[in-house]
């Protein structure tokens, strides 16, 4: 059962979806699972968030895996206490063999004899982490610290933690710290450099794995690592070098430039990035996105009063200033807590990041000047972005219309009507295709139309036809 209080929390949880933001949307999804249990979907959209949230730190643990098979096997051998000659071994070969929910329960065994073992610590930390069990882990990794608080390998261990969590100034601080002991241990780098990536610092990250690599040859990781790394600059030149010539050709165009922007901010150039957007702005600051990655590109050089600026600014455009979240925002603020503020106002500092309708409405702007190669290409690139978007469809048939390509044309009018059988523009359209070749059909299409409460100019045209028809 629905409740206006866990219709907000929902439609906030899906916003973080959408962004990005897994773990903070699951965050949303299980508080409105807790108020309304019977929230249609509500298991669905927790499995959905659950299954992107553990792919994301899949991701980063492909980055930063290390010997694991090496790592167990020492960690096994130091891990004795009474009673314990077969624990190990067993350990050993579980978490070899990926059995990792077996072996955590045989770790917590251990854990209620000997909790302070360094070993049973390091091993249970990575167990949870595997199992995407990431708070678990911090809270082991927390601990651990407290008892051993100058061991690299458990300021290591948290700094992962930290980047699959998304807080990348607390897994910066962990592997600096790290560091000042172990300044050519080749992991850290090679994590380090995970870390950069993550930040779009791709220039940093390239040097931390040749490092890594350059220290250790046979390890494999900060190879391949530095091999994606790579493909990834190479993509992001290859895109920012073609849409900042698109956009030279049509400054008024400002989807191109929010899409340069953006591929600048990717690539980490974010002193250009940070320029195009200001630039969007004071042509039109009503640009949500643009404030959202302004405010991003402060923050994570942190200059959190700037950020700070441009988000309540994307608030206030998204006329969020009444929630409560602004009210805690201001209150932390006003206090002084200029993060724990900053982390309040994200919560509705939020934009829904349609690609697709991006491509759609650059797409429209050379259909208006008649440019029709340039306009089929981003409506098709929309329709491979968002297979489900009518508009997609309608679009690149007009265009083919142009093009005198009327059978395929008309094939993508009624995938337009299939997925929206309320499209009255694609009912029109397929009407003006028919009425050449078989006018009861166009009838058909053209009554549908109208019934639909077609656009005027349209209307007028359809109702003509079938004045004459009559």
């Amino acid at each position: 059962m629905k409740t206006k209080e866990s219709e907000e929390i929902f439609n906030r949880g899906i916003n973080y979806f959408r962004a990005g933001f897994y773990t903070a949307a699951l965050n949303e999804f299980y508080q409105v699972k807790k108020i309304a249990p019977d929230y249609p979907n509500i298991d669905y959209t927790i499995e959905a968030a659950n299954k992107k949230n553990a792919e994301v730190a899949g991701q980063i643990s492909n980055f930063i895996e290390e010997n694991f098979e090496k790592e167990i096997q020492e960690l096994s051998n130091e891990l004795s206490f009474e009673n314990s000659s077969h624990l190990g071994p067993k350990v050993q070969a579980l978490l070899k063999q990926g059995k990792f929910e077996i072996a955590l329960k045989e770790l917590r065994v251990a854990e209620s004899i000997v909790p302070d073992s360094r070993p049973l610590l390091l091993l249970l930390g990575n167990t949870y982490r595997r199992l995407g069990m990431l708070d678990d882990a911090e809270q082991v990794l927390k601990r651990a610290r407290l008892i051993y608080p100058n061991d690299s390998e458990m300021l290591n261990n948290l700094g992962n933690i930290y980047m699959a969590k998304g807080m990348y100034t607390e897994a910066e601080d962990a592997y600096r710290t790290a560091m000042r002991d172990m300044h050519e241990d080749p992991r850290i780098l090679n994590n380090l450099g995970v870390l950069r990536m993550q930040t779009n610092n791709l220039d940093d990250a390239e040097n931390l794995f040749r490092k890594a690599s350059k220290l250790e040859p046979q390890w494999i990781t900060p190879r391949k690592n530095l091999d994606h790394l790579s493909k990834r600059i190479e993509i992001l030149e290859k895109n920012i070098d073609e849409i900042r010539e698109e956009y030279r050709k049509h400054p008024t165009y400002l989807d191109i430039g929010l899409n340069l922007a953006k591929n600048l901010f990717f690539r980490g150039f974010y002193s250009e990035a940070k320029s195009v957007f200001r630039n969007l702005l004071n042509k039109n600051p009503n640009l949500l996105t643009a404030w959202f990655y302004l405010g991003s590109i402060y923050e994570i050089n942190h200059n959190f009063d700037d950020a700070i600026e441009c988000y309540c600014e994307l608030a206030r455009l998204a006329n969020k200033l009444n929630s409560a979240e602004y009210a805690n925002f201001k209150n932390l603020y006003e206090q002084g807590f200029i993060e724990e503020a900053l982390a309040e106002l994200k919560k509705i500092a939020i934009i829904e990041l349609d690609v697709a309708s991006s491509r759609i409405s650059i797409g429209i702007k050379y259909f208006e000047d008649c440019l029709w190669s340039d306009a089929l290409r981003h409506f098709e690139e929309a329709m491979r972005i968002n297979s489900s978007y009518p508009d997609a469809y309608y679009w690149t048939a007009l265009t083919l219309i142009q093009q005198r390509k009327t059978t395929k044309a008309k094939e993508l009018l009624n995938k337009a009507i299939e997925l929206n059988p309320n499209y009255a523009d694609a009912y029109f359209q397929l009407g003006m295709l028919l009425k050449g070749r078989s006018k009861k059909k166009a009838i058909e299409q053209f009554k549908k139309a109208l019934s639909l409460n077609l656009r005027q100019s349209f209307a007028r045209i359809a109702e003509q036809f079938l004045k004459e028809e009559k």
